[in-house]
């Protein structure tokens, strides 16, 4: 049987996803229904970054606006945290 990895927030990805139910409720739908796809299979899912985000992963999501979800796998806890929810412009500029 597969693991299930359990999702988890900090709390500026809580914020965040807050933000995206209020104002882009497309795209808010869209991160929701990543979740299964996410929970089995978070290297599969994601992109793995690289340079000073190395060991990250990026959920890419919805449409116009073109969004993110920046993911830690915690493989020994069987966690996928979830750092930061956001749309693609200047996304990474808050590291």
């Amino acid at each position: 049987m597969q693991k299930e990895y359990e999702i988890r927030f900090s709390s500026r990805g809580k914020r965040d996803l807050n933000k995206f139910r209020k104002k882009s409720w497309k795209s808010y739908l869209d991160f929701v229904t990543a979740i299964p796809a996410l929970k089995l299979d978070p290297y599969g899912v994601g992109e793995p970054l690289k340079g000073s985000f190395k060991g990250l992963y990026a959920l890419h999501f919805g449409r116009k606006p073109e969004c993110r979800a920046l993911y830690q796998i915690q493989d020994d806890l069987v966690v996928v945290f979830v750092l930061r929810i956001g749309t693609r412009e200047n996304f990474y500029d808050i590291f």
